[in-house]
């Protein structure tokens, strides 16, 4: 019997590119396609489906949102998330909220294949972040000239790094002796400031992209 598979991911490029490695094997069958969260979790065809590949820079509902909603609906299904981030917080946070594998959209695809193999025996396939350079983000400083750039306070880049690292206003306010409030009127003023979306991706995509992480 195929592995039926879904993709849900908002490049038509990447997802045809993922559906021809796949449909090359005659192990599995891409069963539907999806380009945002929200569409994703309202199709019945989730509760047939063997693997879920999923990106996380989704439209309306981000891939991280989407997990936390996968895990509290207990389906069977093994989901592998595929995503341009090289992060080990991110990784480490969709370990935590369900996914049974991370792999990186740059990696060949005919790997993407050996992956899912491990990852439908059982397996857990997660990046190894301890090489060099995967850590070039960790000794950020607060640079003048960044700060006056995107108009935040020290305060605040340091609010993007912990809310980047998986701590909630709660948890940040008591760290830095503020108020939960405060914090929530931090975490507000940054979105409003970058001209983000409310959502944990949109903000590692700015933190990564410029070194705050």
């Amino acid at each position: 019997m195929k592995t039926r598979v879904i993709i849900a991911d908002d490049h038509p490029v990447v997802i045809q590119g993922i559906r021809d490695a796949l449909e090359k094997s005659d192990r599995f069958d891409v069963v539907a396609e999806f380009a945002d969260g929200k569409s994703l979790l309202q199709s019945a065809l989730l509760t047939r489906a063997d693997l879920l590949l999923l990106d996380l820079n989704m439209p309306g509902m981000d891939g991280l949102q989407t997990l936390d909603r996968l895990k509290k609906s207990h389906l069977p299904l093994k989901i592998i998330v595929l995503t341009s981030y090289v992060s080990s917080q991110l990784a480490d946070q969709c370990r935590e909220a369900g996914a049974q594998g991370y792999l990186i959209k740059t990696e060949d695809l005919h790997r993407l294949l050996d992956r899912i193999d491990h990852i439908l025996h059982g397996e857990l396939v997660f990046p190894d972040f301890s090489g060099p350079e995967q850590q070039g983000g960790s000794d950020f400083s607060y640079f003048d000239e960044f700060l006056k750039k995107y108009k935040l306070t020290k305060r605040e880049v340091e609010i993007i790094r912990m809310v980047c690292n998986d701590y909630n206003s709660k948890e940040i306010a008591d760290k830095l002796y503020l108020s939960t409030f405060t914090v929530q009127t931090h975490r507000r003023n940054i979105v409003k400031k970058l001209g983000l979306d409310d959502s944990k991706i949109s903000l590692y995509r700015f933190a990564i992209d410029n070194g705050v992480i």
